[in-house]
């Protein structure tokens, strides 16, 4: 390795070898990392069914934590996957975008069944004697649930992630909302393993539902990088560092000096600035194999518009008042409770009730000033 942070050999190979290795660079930045080791920690004693939020910006690096996580638990069970071909310990799949605003769940079961590679899926069939649906659409829709729920039972599945969860929110009305959480914690219930949904601060709306589903749920926040604080520009400094090292060209280009430049246009989302820096490389590396550096006026083809930062940033911030709003402090639930009320009752209770009968405390009169008084 060199001080540029890749092998130096790199720039003889093609252009599409020097991009795919760009492309595959991943920064384990703290809040990344951060978010990992919570979730982690927190997939460890998610059994008996519970569903967990993994909530940040759009950009923010969701997917590169998603695929993260995936290859961890993978990675656990490499021996036991090895003794038996048929276990799967993991279902990672992408919830799609409804086309008419309303999340489709066959859509989600066939991706999911295709994901561990379930043969003859627009053949499968309801059981024999089972209640079948007249509507052909909720025939197709129970029928690829019993399948998914077979696949979880008879391959032994530990794990659900699903990423761009935020989608499946689109519902149309808090019923059909409710319905759409539900659905996912009945699977969760039923076979007591984690389902993690990774999304936007959409996600949001799935968090208090119900008493049930708020005891059912565990949030992650993974944030992007504040500018007011100290401590995370410098760390939004050092994954700037980390991408400028590790650009596979001759001479660094200058990032660190324009960190601010790249913080505007990315409002601090990591997962935006790899994009911008690797749509960069491949248009420079393929329009000139033999460039030697990148400059400035090279990032800002691709650089996210000023009205096109100022909506995320807009989205972004109402996302984290959003969420900010919903944090309930100690105070609101001892009055929701009742507690706080109870005390105040009990000390007052303390100060002025007593015995029929019983004088108020206080010093009596003696010796001649009470002779005096009782003339």
């Amino acid at each position: 390795m060199n001080k540029l942070g890749f092998p130096m050999e790199l720039l003889e190979r093609t252009e599409k070898e020097r991009i795919d290795y760009f492309k595959e660079r991943t920064v384990g930045h703290p809040a990344l990392q951060q978010a990992y080791l919570d979730l982690m920690d927190k997939i460890k004693i998610a059994g008996k069914g519970k569903v967990l939020l993994v909530y940040g910006p759009s950009g923010v690096g969701k997917t590169t934590l998603f695929r993260k996580v995936e290859k961890e638990i993978t990675k656990q069970y490499n021996d036991e996957m090895q003794q038996d071909k048929g276990f799967v310990p993991i279902i990672g799949v992408e919830a799609s975008s409804p086309e008419d605003g309303k999340f489709d769940w066959i859509d989600f079961y066939t991706e999911a069944l295709q994901k561990v590679e379930e043969i003859l899926i627009s053949e499968k069939r309801l059981p024999h004697g089972s209640q079948v649906p007249t509507n052909h659409t909720q025939r197709t829709k129970r029928t690829l649930r019993r399948s998914l729920e077979n696949v979880i039972k008879y391959r032994k599945v530990k794990v659900i992630i699903i990423d761009e969860a935020q989608h499946m929110t689109k519902a149309g009305n808090s019923k059909a909302l409710r319905n759409h959480m539900d659905t996912i914690k009945s699977l969760a219930s039923k076979f007591e393993i984690p389902i993690i949904l990774f999304g936007t601060y959409e996600l949001l709306s799935f968090r208090n539902l119900s008493g049930q589903l708020s005891r059912r749920g565990i949030d992650i926040n993974f944030p992007r990088y504040d500018a007011e604080l100290t401590e995370e520009i410098n760390a939004f400094k050092n994954v700037i560092g980390f991408f400028q090292v590790h650009l596979p060209i001759q001479n660094q280009p200058d990032l660190m000096n324009n960190w601010e430049y790249f913080y505007q246009r990315t409002i601090g989302c990591v997962g935006i600035l790899r994009d911008w820096l690797t749509n960069t490389l491949e248009y420079k590396l393929n329009k000139t194999p033999n460039a030697k550096t990148l400059t400035l006026n090279d990032f800002k083809k691709f650089e996210p518009t000023i009205d096109q930062a100022y909506k995320m940033a807009e989205e972004i911030i109402t996302g984290e008042d959003l969420l900010e709003s919903q944090k309930k402090t100690e105070n609101d639930l001892n009055f929701k409770l009742g507690l706080g009320k109870v005390n105040k009752e009990v000390e007052q209770k303390k100060k002025t009730n007593k015995k029929p009968g019983i004088r108020d405390p206080k010093r009596d009169k003696t010796g001649f000033e009470y002779l005096n008084n009782a003339q």
